[in-house]
């Protein structure tokens, strides 16, 4: 297990590299007129992939169980990913869209998005999970090569296809339509959890829309901003699906939970301290105009505490999600019971998003998703119980212990250059490797499952000799 791990994370640095050249590539190639129309096709798409996760949100559960049954979620695929596709072709009907290749490429990425081969190789063969990553990954870089010499809308369609085919290969199989209805009465009964999340999703817009209305396009190019550089934690991302599998199937759910958990909050908690201590870089990296923009700068290190806080939303909504045994979520079970809470704080968050942005500008937005995330993670905790009071007490509490360590330690960061996105990178490598070794010997202090994890990925790295004769 500890091996897959390492793959994911390994998978999670190469993707996060290869998706900033594939974006740079894309934004700064692509004419104006095929970037418009690049996000009409997303729009249509994330439709599409919304009307999907009312069949797919089960996959992993059930084949956690019944791993028989794939076929049978093959045969529902197919169909469902058809009607999904109707709805993608409204969507751009609607907006004017003629071309037929395009309507085309729309299907195969529905078809191939929702396979379940994904959510079969989380749970039985992580390993090859996290290495067809790196496959996926290098047709990506791939793309990002022929893109660059021949920048076409098509080809970033087909290169957005074509990351998907490896997975797909990976596990294909005969249908089974005489478990469609079978599989659909499932989906059916999940199918009140499934509109809690696209009900969450909706709030998260009005959240959006809430920022906008507070402080017009600016606050809105900050909020882009942090986002972008909170995908620098997408390695843990991977982990997190591959916990998810975990949890689905391994009886001491608990221990799982904590030595994933570390892991996981360890890379939040790195990139946390990199912007806590030197927030301009991650703005030389991404808006170098921006660098001097004090209230910007600010709004950075502020998202430090945010994402630390949002590490353990993200975890224990994970947690809540895979430790549940029914597979099919009913409105009675915790994480149904989670969202629900979720729900009913909203009207608080979107008023206090409002009020904070307006008056605080970036640094209120960032802070109201701080307290946002600590809400959904005290929750989640009292749901779950004294059983998993360890993730509080081992995880959640020494993590802003060695954050509040970090802040208070003074670390001599040294000068680095912003001529290009390399030499920024590279020049700042000292930095990071410092920040990064304290925060994490803070932490390992701190956490017992830190300690151990830190020890198994060792043995795993370096294996044991043995001495017995």
């Amino acid at each position: 297990m500890p091996g897959a791990r390492l793959l994911a994370v390994g998978s999670g640095v190469f993707t996060l590299l290869v998706s900033l050249i594939y974006a740079l590539t894309v934004t700064r190639r692509l004419s104006t007129q095929d970037l418009a129309l690049v996000t009409v096709i997303n729009a249509g798409l994330s439709v599409a992939i919304a009307f999907m996760g009312y069949v797919t949100t089960w996959y992993p559960r059930v084949l956690a169980q019944e791993p028989h049954r794939y076929n049978e979620l093959v045969a529902t695929e197919l169909l469902t990913s058809t009607v999904a596709w109707g709805i993608y072709a409204a969507y751009l009907a609607t907006t004017g869209v003629q071309d037929p290749a395009l309507y085309l490429l729309g299907y195969f990425i529905i078809l191939l998005n929702g396979w379940p081969a994904g959510a079969y190789l989380s749970i039985y063969s992580q390993r090859l999970s996290a290495t067809l990553t790196y496959v996926s990954q290098t047709l990506k870089l791939a793309g990002a090569y022929m893109i660059r010499s021949n920048p076409t809308l098509y080809l970033v369609l087909l290169v957005n296809t074509l990351m998907s085919v490896p997975t797909f290969l990976s596990k294909v199989a005969k249908p089974n339509f005489g478990g469609v209805i079978h599989f659909l009465k499932t989906a059916l009964r999940g199918a009140p959890f499934q509109t809690l999340i696209l009900l969450n999703s909706l709030v998260n817009a009005l959240v959006i829309y809430a920022i906008q209305l507070a402080g017009g396009g600016p606050l809105l190019a900050y909020y882009y901003i942090l986002f972008q550089i909170t995908k620098s934690v997408y390695p843990s991302w991977i982990l997190t699906s591959l916990m998810y599998g975990s949890l689905l199937k391994e009886e001491d759910k608990v221990r799982r939970s904590l030595l994933d958990g570390a892991v996981i909050i360890s890379i939040h908690l790195l990139a946390a301290a990199i912007m806590l201590k030197t927030p301009q870089w991650f703005i030389a990296l991404l808006r170098p105009a921006e660098i001097n923009n004090q209230p910007l700068i600010e709004a950075v290190a502020y998202n430090s505490l945010a994402l630390i806080l949002g590490s353990h939303s993200l975890h224990i909504n994970t947690v809540i999600l895979g430790v549940e045994k029914n597979i099919v979520i009913t409105l009675k079970d915790k994480p149904a019971k989670a969202l629900i809470y979720d729900l009913a704080t909203s009207p608080l968050i979107i008023t206090l998003m409002y009020y904070t942005s307006a008056s605080l500008s970036a640094k209120g937005m960032v802070l109201t998703f701080a307290l946002w995330s600590a809400l959904s993670t005290v929750y989640r905790l009292k749901l779950l119980g004294s059983q998993y009071r360890p993730l509080a007490t081992q995880l959640y509490l020494p993590t802003l212990v060695a954050f509040l360590a970090i802040y208070l330690t003074p670390l001599p960061t040294i000068p680095y250059k912003t001529e290009n996105i390399i030499t920024t990178i590279t020049t700042y490598l000292p930095n990071a490797l410092l920040i990064g070794a304290t925060s994490y010997l803070y932490l390992y202090a701190l956490s017992p499952p830190t300690r151990t994890i830190t020890k198994i990925l060792i043995n795993k790295i370096i294996p044991q000799r043995d001495t017995t004769h």
